[in-house]
């Protein structure tokens, strides 16, 4: 489908009610400039430039990047980031299997495809608070999400120091071009994030360089907390768990690491209520995968109750003055909180992708974020 085609569709199907009330004359003179821009030429002229169509049949345009920034630009309206290109590259020099951007029957409404590895998928996920965000998730069993790196250079340049770590372990030589895969694949991008043999001059375990020269990145944060545990320092292993969840505060998965780290330790009651903050304050996808989710509803309680049931208690323990202290909420106050339950329901297996999306882009459209809107009302499919 042409990306004009699909806006088009797009956009008739996220308007408001009272826009799509209009009738079937309406409807007619919508299908009819769908039809008309179906036979438009591959490349079409917008204000005065030529913009290419993004193919998901272009293999060259898979494997550069350009047909998912193509899609990041159609679909979204969205900026693609500068490293995106060098991303896609190096996804595949780690042996992921780059696959269309369109290929989202079934994912994570807010997800789009990059490459599919053997156990999980990875994609960029859009979220859309004080800016649009794209971060770069591991997608497990359709929905369930597990943070990479927050953006596509963070990613890039965490790639390239682990591929160095590996090679200073491995005592092979680092000058050899065909040792250095990910290197290579990221070119330009990479030479400008990552000087060759800053990882073996600065002398430090590999968790502790990407934390203090590349960003911070779950996986290093859970290794850092574990070598102070591993040491007996619970006190900095808690403060580095501060850290974590500072860091991602929207995020599951740091509160219910703590919510192990507690029950580890024998604190029951406060692994308790860590893993309940993780429920009543993050989306349920990001928590790791189904099992921890379902763990978590165990230690939290909530192990037998539907995620309508758990919001009412939620909802309930706020306490009887509860309106009057948040004060009035406004329609997209109350339709964001609607598309977060829509999210917990997908990742409960309460609701399927294809069942959801149309409420939830209803959600965001309502919410005043139509690039969200447009985004999820694309991965529909009959």
């Amino acid at each position: 489908m042409s990306s004009a085609l699909a806006s088009a569709r797009l956009s008739a199907l996220v308007a408001p009610a009272s826009t799509r009330a209009l009738g079937c004359e309406a409807t007619r003179r919508v299908r009819a400039r769908s039809r008309a821009r179906v036979s438009a030429p591959a490349n079409r002229r917008r204000d005065g430039r030529f913009v290419p169509r993004a193919s998901s049949d272009d293999a060259e345009d898979l494997t550069t990047g350009l047909a998912h920034a193509e899609y990041l630009r159609s679909v979204a309206a969205i900026t693609p980031p500068a490293e995106l290109g060098a991303l896609v590259a190096v996804l595949q020099a780690q042996g992921g299997e780059v696959v269309a951007p369109s290929a989202r029957d079934g994912l994570h409404p807010l997800c789009i495809p990059l490459a599919t590895r053997e156990e999980d998928t990875v994609c960029l996920k859009v979220s859309q608070e004080d800016g649009v965000t794209l971060e770069v998730v591991a997608v497990s069993e359709r929905v369930h999400l597990s943070l990479l790196a927050r953006t596509c250079a963070e990613y890039v340049h965490k790639a390239m120091v682990q591929e160095e770590a590996a090679l200073l372990e491995a005592e092979a030589d680092e000058a050899d071009d065909a040792a250095r895969p990910v290197a290579s694949a990221a070119g330009a991008v990479g030479a400008s994030l990552y000087e060759s043999g800053a990882f073996a001059t600065l002398g430090k375990d590999l968790p502790v360089y990407l934390t203090l020269r590349v960003g911070k990145f779950p996986d290093a944060m859970e290794a850092l907390t574990q070598k102070h545990l591993d040491k007996h320092d619970e006190m900095s292993a808690f403060v580095t768990c501060d850290l974590y969840k500072s860091t991602f505060g929207a995020w599951g998965r740091p509160h219910w690491y703590l919510s192990n780290v507690y029950d580890d330790l024998g604190r029951a009651e406060e692994a308790r209520d860590c893993a309940r903050f993780a429920l009543t304050d993050c989306e349920w996808s990001t928590l790791g995968n189904g099992d921890d989710l379902d763990a978590c509803l165990r230690r939290s309680g909530w192990g037998d109750k539907s995620v309508d049931e758990i919001k009412a208690i939620i909802d309930t323990r706020r306490g009887p003055n509860r309106d009057a202290f948040d004060g009035p909420r406004t329609d997209a106050q109350v339709a964001e909180e609607l598309a977060l339950c829509l999210l917990d329901k997908l990742a409960f297996k309460e609701l399927t992708v294809k069942e959801s999306i149309q409420r939830l882009a209803e959600c965001y459209s309502t919410a005043e974020k139509a690039s969200l809107a447009k985004l999820v009302m694309s991965a529909y499919s009959l």
